[in-house]
């Protein structure tokens, strides 16, 4: 055979055999783009898995035109809360499951400098347990999230990766099913959704008392060094007003939580080096229509969506009066602590 047609039928052979297999590999992948590295939409892609926010969350940052007034940051509850919801400002919810307290300024900084521009505001919530150094971070610091999102041809070599193949399968199921049954999925957009359902509560109140009771039994291990981290978290935003919030949780939880003393006094010293770093810090702890009502929360931990936008009308109109939030100050202070134990039913 003539070596010439030979070279040839060798490289057309080659091309169908591995050529197109890999180039359909990566037109999937990136037509579904698990990971957040492109812009489109499509009727195939619209539900998106949260599986790593970290990586996810700053790949968008890099793939879009970054340009917000304000930065919304904290944990897996504020993924619930809805950016579009807030109507005074444009928002990028940068929240994270789990975050630490030591992933905060990093994750706030790196934000700022994509945006070009001071925040407007930044809008923080912390959660008791961000003060229990028994509690370490066990994800990688945040600097690998940003390397790797900025590493050279990052989003066209994960296009290559059997793990995006994996995830890129996963959200056309959901997508081309228009559901997904589990706790948490994005839209294209950044905006959590979820539709899973609240018929386990009374078993996981269960759960949560017996670790509860074996937690308590230890003191709780307060970071020394909690409240130098908020006043860097502080000092690092000269020119942004930061809005300090705490988590929202159901009623029973918070106050199985206050009856411990030794959790009372660990949340005393918390609320005092909050407000002594900031000097109000909004709180949405206490008893009241939406922390009583069990439908509103999927788990002990989290809530609904339509949740997270009586958040946002309360923080964004913090002058007004608000049924589930309270201004703490100074002044204000030991009032708060002693009127937040209050006897409800938590059996």
């Amino acid at each position: 055979m003539d070596p010439k047609k030979w070279l040839v039928k060798l490289f057309a052979t080659s091309f169908i055999v591995i050529g197109i297999p890999v180039f359909g590999i990566m037109g999937f992948n990136y037509y579904i783009d698990p990971l957040w590295n492109y812009t489109h939409a499509n009727d195939f892609n619209d539900y998106q898995l949260g599986f790593d926010e970290r990586q996810l969350k700053t790949n968008y940052i890099n793939s879009h035109d970054f340009n917000y007034d304000s930065l919304l940051i904290g944990t897996s509850r504020i993924t619930y809360l809805d950016e579009r919801a807030f109507k005074k400002e444009s928002v990028y919810n940068y929240s994270l499951s789990g975050l630490h307290i030591k992933e905060y300024l990093p994750y706030m900084k790196y934000a700022e400098k994509k945006n070009g521009k001071p925040f407007k505001r930044i809008f923080i919530e912390l959660y008791f347990d961000s003060a229990n150094a028994g509690k370490p971070s066990t994800l990688n610091p945040p600097q690998t999230y940003i390397e790797t999102s900025e590493a050279p041809f990052y989003a066209i070599k994960s296009l290559f990766s059997a793990s995006t193949m994996h995830y890129a399968l996963f959200n056309y199921d959901i997508s081309k099913a228009n559901h997904y049954d589990g706790a948490r999925s994005y839209t294209r957009n950044n905006i959590a959704q979820t539709t899973y359902p609240n018929d386990d509560m009374e078993q996981e109140w269960k759960k949560f008392k017996n670790n509860f009771k074996a937690e308590s039994a230890k003191p709780f291990m307060y970071d020394t060094d909690y409240r130098k981290r908020l006043q860097a978290i502080k000092d690092a935003f000269p020119n942004s007003e930061l809005v300090v919030f705490t988590e929202l949780m159901p009623a029973k939880r918070l106050q199985t939580i206050l009856h411990n003393d030794n959790r009372y006094e660990a949340y005393s010293r918390w609320m005092n080096d909050m407000v002594g770093v900031f000097g109000t810090v909004y709180s949405f702890h206490g008893v009241n229509e939406v922390t009583t009502n069990e439908n509103n929360f999927f788990d002990w931990l989290h809530y609904y969506p339509n949740v997270g936008d009586l958040i946002i009308k309360s923080l964004e109109n913090k002058e007004e009066p608000s049924n589930i939030m309270q201004d703490v100050n100074k002044g204000n202070l030991d009032e708060y602590l002693k009127n937040v134990v209050v006897d409800v039913n938590i059996n």
